[in-house]
Parts: structure tokens; sequence; C-alpha cells
């Protein structure tokens, strides 16, 4: 069961209750669209089965001086999974030098920051023993409408292809239960 991120829960109380900055403002309404992404994220969770997975909401890494928010990080036995969900809407291409730029020649993403979260996420997921469980990193685009043009990535999954993601997340989970890793104690 997800859990609504608490520092927009202490947004949710205190709004119209006390005047809020310009910038908390936004803040506060990022983060009401983040939920609602989650939100949507998280019904398509409920359709597989987590039995054999650990599940984490609202991964906060810091890369320089910038936050990257994971919203979803999927553990199994073989395996992390960090999903990180946006919304944007229409064609988008990826410029040479790795950033997501929409139908306006406006730049959306920074793809190299992927590069620094992984990085980030390996100093800190260390397995014990022999075994380094790979760390996947998969940007989750929750609008329909969007589509990458020109240069395919496979850092990105749409809504189109994200319930067979997930379900061959659950199954290679389940299969790995059936065999545990070499030099795991059951």
């Amino acid at each position: 069961m997800r859990q609504k991120n608490e520092k927009l829960k202490v947004y949710e109380f205190l709004y119209n209750r006390l005047p809020f900055s310009d910038d908390e403002t936004e803040e506060y309404e990022a983060m009401q669209r983040m939920d609602l992404l989650e939100e949507h994220f998280d019904l398509y969770l409920s359709k597989i089965n987590k039995e054999n997975m650990e599940l984490f909401w609202h991964c906060e890494v810091i890369i320089g001086t910038d936050h990257e928010l994971i919203n979803v990080l999927l553990a199994t036995e073989y395996c992390y999974y960090l999903f990180i969900l946006h919304d944007y809407a229409g064609e988008h291409f990826i410029n040479p030098f790795n950033i997501l730029i929409d139908s306006s020649y406006e730049a959306v993403y920074d793809l190299n920051r992927t590069e620094k979260v992984y990085e980030k996420f390996k100093e800190a997921l260390i397995d014990d023993g022999t075994f380094q469980r790979p760390i996947i990193i998969k940007h989750v685009v929750m609008n329909e409408t969007f589509r990458l043009v020109k240069r395919p990535s496979d850092q990105f999954l749409s809504l189109k292809n994200l319930p067979y993601y997930l379900k061959a997340i659950e199954h290679s989970a389940v299969m790995r239960k059936k065999q545990p890793r070499p030099g795991l104690q059951s």
C-alpha cells in the first residue's frame, strides 16, 4: 500500500492556514502532481503479485546541489528496479547531449542525471557476499500522448508497455524464489 509523502501531508495541513511563499506554493503544487502520478502508477502495481518483492516509495537522492526523486524502488532477490515518474505530453526527442527536448525545442530533462542516480544507488545498495544485484532505472511517462521521436531510448517506459514490464518483474521474482540465488541462506 502506497503511503503519501510526509512533506505533502504537512503542506496539505498548512495550506489555507498559513501564508505560503511563491516557492512553497510551487513546491506544493508539484508534490500534488507527483502524488497523482504515484497513485496512477500504484494502480498498475496493484495488478501484480508483490509477495516476492520489497516496495519502497519516495526515495530522494542528492546529486550535486539538486534533489532527484525516485518514486518507486522495487527490490527482488536478483535485481533493483528504480522508477522515476513523469507526466510529459506530446512529441519529444533526445538530443546528442542526452537531454530530453519537447516539440517546442525546450529542454525538459537531463538524462545524464540517470547515470548519477545509478552511481548513488550503486554505492548505497551494497549486497552481502560476492553477488551484487543489478540496478535498473526506468523513466515512466504516465501520459498516453507522450511519444519519443527520432532516437528511441530504453530508459523510457510508456503506459502501453508498463503492465508487461511489471508482469515480467513479477514473473522473474517468482521464478527466482523457487531457485534461490547461490550463496543465500534460506
